[in-house]
């Protein structure tokens, strides 16, 4: 067979596997492109990308991903979520490395599912979490924020009326300027559950060594969950 031929049918092979709707990651978790992704969105590379970052050993408890518009998203106004050993992934993707960041976050609620006990078992983290929140509480109320509103900010799960508050009242804008030196990223500041992963997708991805000064229990919790020791 000629180069030219080799490469006709080498690019042929993979045309086709880029345009399929079944992928597999890790040799084990099927994924399913339910609606098509946007044309500059390369599911190869994401999925090659994907395998590098995760430790195999979260992955292959995941029992599959789905990607496409789930009418779950628009009633939780959020655009992926991890749910019963499976993960859920919008194909409204702006990129590649939008992507990415979606899956590596799921991939972070699985870790919890998976070592919930070591993750959550000392109280450590909650202990982080919740202090991290008096102080911002504490900032909020000098700035006058919280007049008026008894809103609560010790609850460890997820409340709509904290999220409202964070969102409507004060805004993601205002709230990233109050959170420096403390939370990695406001939608951290919403769940315990969210602390965590956004410490997650942060070692992965961006500045472990700033996650580790920023919050030094996170970082050693995700350390731990991604080693082979758990």
């Amino acid at each position: 067979m000629s180069d030219k031929m080799a490469n006709f049918v080498k690019d042929s092979s993979l045309n086709s596997r880029r345009n399929s709707n079944h992928h597999i990651l890790f040799g084990t978790v099927d994924m399913y492109i339910i609606n098509p992704l946007p044309k500059n969105v390369d599911v190869l590379t994401v999925i090659e990308k994907v395998e590098k970052i995760i430790p195999p050993h979260i992955a292959q408890k995941t029992e599959g991903i789905y990607v496409g518009n789930f009418k779950e998203f628009e009633e939780k106004q959020v655009n992926a979520m991890y749910k019963d050993g499976t993960i859920y992934i919008s194909s409204d993707q702006d990129d590649n490395d939008d992507m990415i960041d979606d899956i590596i976050h799921e991939f972070a609620h699985a870790a919890e599912d998976i070592y919930a006990r070591e993750i959550y078992g000392d109280n450590k983290i909650q202990s982080e979490f919740l202090g991290k929140r008096k102080r911002l509480r504490d900032t909020l109320d000098q700035y006058e924020y919280l007049s008026g509103t008894d809103v609560s900010f010790q609850e460890l799960e997820f409340t709509k009326e904290l999220d409202d508050f964070l969102y409507n009242d004060i805004g993601y804008d205002k709230l990233e300027n109050f959170c420096m030196g403390l939370f990695t990223r406001p939608y951290a500041v919403t769940s315990i559950r969210e602390y965590f992963a956004t410490a997650f997708e942060e070692c992965l991805l961006g500045d472990g060594e700033y996650v580790k000064k920023l919050s030094p229990i996170a970082y050693d919790k995700v350390m731990l969950v991604c080693s082979d020791e758990v």
